[in-house]
């Protein structure tokens, strides 16, 4: 898994971001930038949704998360066990 790659691409859109808002960049650049934005949220997100990421991250668990931070974030629940 290539971390590196991900993590350098969410730089480059951070810039890219900054980019698009900065008044001295000229109007048909800008308009690149924001074409280029959209390719690379394409891009980061398509790595993010990768098998070797998911697996990485056990993805495959992911619903046993939600049910602990369910448990964790229910109020009635905690209430309950502290009686």
């Amino acid at each position: 898994m290539d971390l590196k790659e991900i993590t350098d691409l969410i730089t480059i859109r951070q810039y890219v971001v900054n980019s698009t808002g900065n008044p001295s960049i000229d109007r048909k650049t800008v308009n690149y930038m924001n074409g280029m934005l959209l390719m690379l949220d394409k891009k980061i997100v398509e790595l993010l949704q990768s098998d070797t990421f998911k697996e990485y991250m056990n993805y495959q668990d992911v619903g046993k998360a939600i049910q602990e931070v369910a448990k964790l974030n229910d109020i009635k629940s905690g209430i309950r066990h502290k009686l």
